[in-house]
């Protein structure tokens, strides 16, 4: 294998350890981003939160309710029972009975509208943990399909970086000196095919002095233009 083209099969070697390597990242990322799950059980415990004290007002409301219906109860059957007879007394028990029907009519009220806030509520808490099953399990997925392939992906980069070190011996230092730093400072692409006559990066013609050398494969050309090994394939 000539010099250009072990460089340009280095190439190859190279952009695919780069793409391999930044999917690495990503998935690296993905397995670390728990913001989903996250949101999804504090939305569920944020309506938990805010149940609670509705479910205990409700309870409140309807422990008061059966306490002051006995109570007109009581005084119902004081005021028709026979048992008192002064006026005053019973103008009294009538007020007290008065007083404790508007006090139900108020709980009752207050009751409804409590109920109707906590159905609103356990339905919003059953979607949301409907939502965060649905979010832990795409997580648990998510995370076996990522998990396997950074498996597959860390095999494929040792392969990589084996069949690497073995071509960087057939190269020679001054060879491997120029090709990094034209990598350094061409975005990765150190060696372009020539196309026709022209660079197949730049698209720059080249000299058909340039073209024959380049064709021949004896030794090392670089584009007029742009400064990258040419190699004719």
């Amino acid at each position: 294998m000539s010099q250009t083209r072990a460089l340009y099969r280095l190439q190859k070697l190279d952009l695919e350890l780069e793409s391999r390597r930044a999917r690495v990242r990503e998935i690296t990322a993905a397995l670390e981003d728990d913001r989903a799950r996250q949101q999804a059980r504090a939305d569920v415990s944020a309506l938990e939160e805010r149940l609670r004290p509705q479910e205990t007002r409700a309870a409140d409301l309807s422990l008061e309710i059966k306490t002051v219906a006995e109570q007109t109860k009581q005084l119902n059957a004081r005021l028709y029972g026979g048992g008192v007879n002064n006026p005053k007394e019973l103008e009294d028990i009538q007020h007290k009975i008065a007083e404790r029907e508007r006090r139900h009519a108020a709980l009752e009220d207050a009751l409804l509208e409590t109920m109707i806030a906590v159905e609103e509520l356990q339905e919003a808490l059953s979607a949301a943990r409907a939502h965060l099953q649905q979010v832990e399990q795409r997580w648990e997925t998510d995370q076996e399909t990522l998990k396997a392939e950074l498996d597959r992906l860390k095999n494929e980069i040792r392969h990589l970086k084996a069949d690497r070190q073995q071509l960087e011996k057939t190269i020679s230092a001054e060879y491997l000196a120029l090709y990094q730093n034209l990598r350094a400072r061409k975005n990765g692409y150190a060696v372009a095919m020539l196309e026709g006559e022209s660079c197949s990066i730049c698209g720059v013609g080249q000299t058909t002095a340039t073209v024959q050398q380049v064709r021949q494969g004896l030794e090392l050309i670089t584009c007029e233009s742009c400064g990258r090994i040419l190699i004719a394939l």
